[in-house]
């Protein structure tokens, strides 16, 4: 009886052993290249500027160089019975920008229009189209900042009182330290629903940012201006950059759904986001 049990548990750990082997076997993935794609982002805020669209194409997954830019297209915008033709930068190819600056306007709807291009090199000229209608949303007062410390972290907590509409809205928040934007990649925007306030008047504060004493960037010193500027989003760009920052950091294999390619509003197949918003700042200087 004990023999046969002895050899019952080497039969089973010879088995387990074999399964784990198994989860360290090497497989080459051949990923295919597809056609190319028109890649898109373009943006038109409240901000006296010249606004800008980027024109790019799409590149194989393990392309080591920058995405192709797409030079001499026909970019226009249109708004209130206005087309302004956008003229590319002089040394930036694939930069459209408007020909002179002015300020969006909220409830206003912009159309982008993208013409004599031939992203997929079939020799016939490709037309996208994408339309964007800047909302309003969350009234910002002022924003706190508040140190605190413990064994492990220390810095300065960034609270936002600000009232919100009653109706469904989407966010986005950029911060500044000086003349510094500590949030300049699309990775670092942070976005958000108003789920949590909805309609109501943030008298507490609601919790923002951390600026830790530890992340040399990040550290701030007395006199130093804090700047945080509130964008009132479409949806549509809420969900662009939540699918952007899932697709580069990743999502529980256990919990998620299949992948699937960030969402877009570009039409004709194209990928990327047009958008408009409005921008509301506010700032305060760090005490002593």
């Amino acid at each position: 009886m004990g023999s046969g049990k002895s050899i019952m548990i080497r039969w089973m750990a010879a088995m387990m052993l074999a399964a784990l082997a198994s989860c360290t076997e090497i497989v080459d993935i051949e990923l295919d290249s597809t056609y190319t794609r028109l890649v898109v982002y373009g943006t038109v805020t409240t901000d006296s500027v010249r606004h800008r669209v980027e024109l790019t194409t799409t590149s194989d997954y393990f392309s080591n160089e920058a995405s192709p830019r797409v030079s001499g297209a026909i970019v226009e915008l249109e708004f209130n019975g206005t087309m302004l033709l956008l003229q590319e930068h002089d040394s930036i190819k694939g930069l459209y920008h408007t020909p002179y600056a002015f300020r969006g306007v909220q409830g206003t709807t912009y159309q982008l229009h993208i013409s004599q291009v031939d992203v997929d090199g079939d020799l016939e000229y490709e037309s996208y189209h994408a339309t964007s209608t800047m909302p309003g949303g969350l009234q910002l007062d002022s924003i706190l900042l508040n140190y605190t410390q413990s064994r492990w972290w220390s810095g300065w907590e960034i609270y936002m009182f600000a009232l919100d509409p009653p109706t469904r809205d989407w966010y986005g928040m950029k911060l500044w330290k000086n003349s510094d934007l500590l949030t300049d990649t699309l990775i670092k925007y942070q976005v958000l629903p108003d789920d949590f306030y909805n309609g109501r008047y943030l008298y507490y504060g609601f919790p923002i940012a951390f600026l830790s004493d530890t992340v040399e960037r990040e550290k701030v010193w007395p006199g130093d201006t804090v700047t945080l500027e509130l964008n009132s989003i479409e949806q549509e760009y809420y969900d662009f950059v939540t699918d952007a920052q899932l697709e580069f950091y990743g999502s529980n294999p256990l919990f998620s759904g299949p992948p699937a390619n960030i969402r877009s509003n570009i039409d004709n197949n194209g990928k990327g986001i047009f958008t408009a918003y409005s921008i509301e700042k506010a700032s305060v200087v760090v005490p002593e």
